[in-house]
């Protein structure tokens, strides 16, 4: 359930600030990001391992700087832990200013998969 979250263009949307994201995801080839069926930011996969890790580069625009995001699942017992890294290389902002950014998308992917 949570991979198809990562991966599914209608659950994206849903936890991350509304992007649509539409790839293969298959490594190497690219992502494109739809916010509210117009083109968005663009991406692209470097590793998939269904229901275990998922990462790609995604950019604002073609010249604009990369963010690299890799998702981390592993089973438990009752469900999935997930762990995002996200790596802004060229980025001047604090920690605290990356975990606005993405502390907002882990509790909006939780609902999304433990909806109350």
């Amino acid at each position: 359930m949570v991979w198809t979250a990562l991966t599914g263009p209608g659950q994206t949307a849903g936890y991350l600030y509304g992007l649509a994201a539409h790839s293969t995801w298959v490594p190497g080839h690219p992502i494109e990001f739809r916010v509210g069926g117009r083109g968005g930011p663009i991406g692209r996969v470097l590793r998939a391992r269904c229901g275990e890790r998922l990462s790609y580069l995604l950019r604002a625009g073609p010249g604009d700087s990369p963010v690299y995001l890799t998702w981390r699942l592993r089973p438990t017992p009752g469900g999935c832990t997930v762990r995002l890294e996200a790596d802004e290389p060229d980025c001047a902002g604090s920690a605290e200013d990356a975990e606005d950014i993405w502390l907002p998308v882990l509790a909006a992917l939780q609902t999304l998969v433990n909806p109350a």
